[in-house]
């Protein structure tokens, strides 16, 4: 059975979509699919790939809050230590791992979690 409608996706809040897109590009690898921006040039909204996964992001001016929010996407890499470190290296904070092994929780700098995981066999 086929549905007319698209899949749900995650959609992010962030206070500078255009950051976002940098820091999503070069640490996960995304593609941006689509982009509104305004007339001064700045991204109201964009869609990215991470992995086969759409998620959109836009901005707002509010702040991120600091309530904890569930992962956003778990992305699976075969090389993880070299996706965090690349996460790290541009703002975000690595959590403890959530239990399972071979996953590990980060919060971006825009204050969305992720999930980084290795393929089955390579914990």
């Amino acid at each position: 059975m086929t549905s007319e409608h698209p899949p749900a996706a995650p959609y992010l809040t962030v206070t500078d979509a255009s950051d976002a897109i940098a820091f999503y590009t070069h640490v996960f690898g995304a593609v941006p699919q689509r982009q509104e921006c305004l007339p001064d040039g700045r991204v109201l909204t964009a869609d990215l790939v991470v992995d086969g996964h759409r998620f959109t992001i836009s901005e707002w001016a509010d702040p991120p809050t600091a309530t904890p929010r569930l992962p956003v996407l778990t992305v699976e890499c075969v090389d993880a230590d070299a996706v965090l470190r690349r996460a790290v290296a541009v703002g975000a904070r690595v959590s403890a791992a959530n239990g399972t092994p071979g996953e590990v929780l980060l919060r971006d700098p825009n204050g969305a979690s992720w999930a980084i995981t290795r393929p089955e066999g390579l914990g």
